[in-house]
């Protein structure tokens, strides 16, 4: 019984330790989620004393939405750690029980023997009856068994006993605990609603203006994909250039191209601190049906005066101006490319090696759009997706 004891200990340790990793996980991704949504309400509110356009408010709206699931999310799965460490203790404690009861019973026996026996001269009889010295030894050596054994079973009692108050009052926090996780998620709920009521009347007002506006999105649209063309035309001048110098035999810094390409997901951000509002590669418009966007990178939302930061050491081979993007910067690194769109000063030139995290350019603050930089990633021809590239 005692062996099958520790064997059920043992578990509910290893059981909690695990849970505690997995706890630890949890809080670490809901910490993200609500310092992210920390931001993005910081971003709102700025964006909303400078009177910026309903669209800006909308695409950070929802990406405060996607954080507030995640972090109902993360909630959610905190509260199952809970209900199943609650089930773990009461099992525990179930079995401590069972424990505890058979440690009573096995010392009602004992206090029985111990009984026939009170009277000491009755013990002392019983041994010098003995047919021999062998005999006497052997029943004076069960009397100091009979006792030992009893002391023994009255401590494990005792030790059994305060193991199930203790399992009691950590029932009782965690209890507490899982009742504190259910009222934070019904008003993350709460929140939830209010903010998708939120997107619900943008969209309702961009809706209202819906004949002006989505002209202005198809012609931003049909801008955005000639500036699309010359960046692609710009690019593929390059990887031709790189394409010369391989075939000629030239120096060219492969050993640059494989690190970039061992940094796959471990890259750091062109900002230090956004969030992304348009993702990667064609989608539907956000409010009006029948538009596509066709995004070559991503837009990541920031706070007015920020700088765009190179995500690899590499060499600037390019600055230009288009419409829309405003004053761009591209940058190489071996066979791959950085493009960095919508900066106001650039503090960088051609021929320039820089340094991962060195500073690019400021990002250009608007009325219209606020602080967002558009960037790109590109392997020779190929345009990638930056997400998949940069740190999570």
């Amino acid at each position: 019984m005692r062996q099958t004891f520790h064997i059920i200990l043992f578990c509910v340790i290893s059981c909690t330790f695990l849970q505690a990793q997995s706890i630890a996980d949890l809080n670490k991704r809901r910490k993200k989620a609500e310092t992210e949504i920390a931001y993005i309400d910081k971003l709102l509110k700025a964006n909303t004393q400078k009177q910026k356009s309903e669209l800006a408010q909308l695409n950070l709206t929802r990406q405060k939405l996607v954080q507030r699931k995640e972090l109902i999310a993360s909630i959610d799965l905190q509260i199952r750690v809970v209900e199943q460490e609650l089930k773990s203790k009461n099992n525990h404690v179930s079995e401590l029980q069972t424990h505890l009861d058979g440690l009573k019973e096995s010392f009602k026996n004992l206090l029985y023997q111990a009984y026939k026996y009170r009277d000491s001269r009755s013990w002392l009889m019983f041994i010098l009856s003995s047919d021999d010295f062998g005999m006497a030894y052997r029943r004076w050596q069960y009397f100091k068994r009979l006792s030992e054994h009893i002391n023994e079973v009255v401590a494990n009692i005792k030790t059994t006993s305060l193991k199930i108050n203790t399992e009691i009052s950590s029932l009782t926090q965690k209890r507490q605990e899982l009742n504190n996780f259910l009222g934070e998620k019904q008003n993350e709920v709460n929140k939830l609603q209010k903010e998708e009521q939120s997107v619900e009347t943008l969209i309702k007002s961009l809706s209202g203006k819906e004949q002006q506006l989505k002209k202005e999105a198809e012609a931003q649209r049909k801008e955005i994909n000639r500036i699309n063309t010359s960046i692609e035309r710009i690019i593929a001048e390059e990887a031709k250039k790189q394409q010369k110098r391989e075939s000629a035999n030239l120096p060219v810094d492969r050993a640059l191209t494989a690190n970039f390409e061992n940094n796959r997901n471990n890259l750091p951000w062109p900002v230090r601190k956004g969030v992304v509002i348009d993702k990667f590669g064609e989608h539907a418009h956000p409010v009006y049906k029948g538009i596509k966007i066709n995004n070559h990178g991503i837009d990541i939302s920031t706070e007015s005066g920020s700088k765009a930061l190179s995500i690899f050491n590499g060499n600037v081979i390019k600055t230009f101006t288009v419409p829309v993007m405003n004053n761009c910067v591209l940058v190489q690194h071996g066979n791959f490319f950085s493009l960095y769109c919508k900066l106001g000063a650039v503090q960088v030139k051609v021929g320039d090696k820089i340094n991962a995290g060195q500073e690019i350019g400021s990002i250009l603050t608007t009325n219209e759009g606020g602080t967002v930089l558009h960037f790109e990633l590109w392997k020779g021809t190929q345009k990638l997706n930056p997400e998949l590239w940069l740190a999570k």
